[in-house]
């Protein structure tokens, strides 16, 4: 069995992997999500303009 310091450093890794991953997720889609709201606001001032 792990002892308590290695579960900490198990544990600690885990959440920075984690976070990681997330933040690297949200940098790749992020783009997209922009010109997403890019092209409806144009295509909503066409509708409303």
């Amino acid at each position: 069995m792990l002892t308590t310091p290695a579960l900490t450093l198990v544990f600690l890794g885990v959440v920075v992997s984690l976070g990681t991953a997330f933040v690297w997720m949200l940098w790749e889609i992020e783009p997209r999500i922009a010109k997403l709201h890019r092209n409806s606001d144009r295509f909503s001032s066409d509708h409303f303009g």
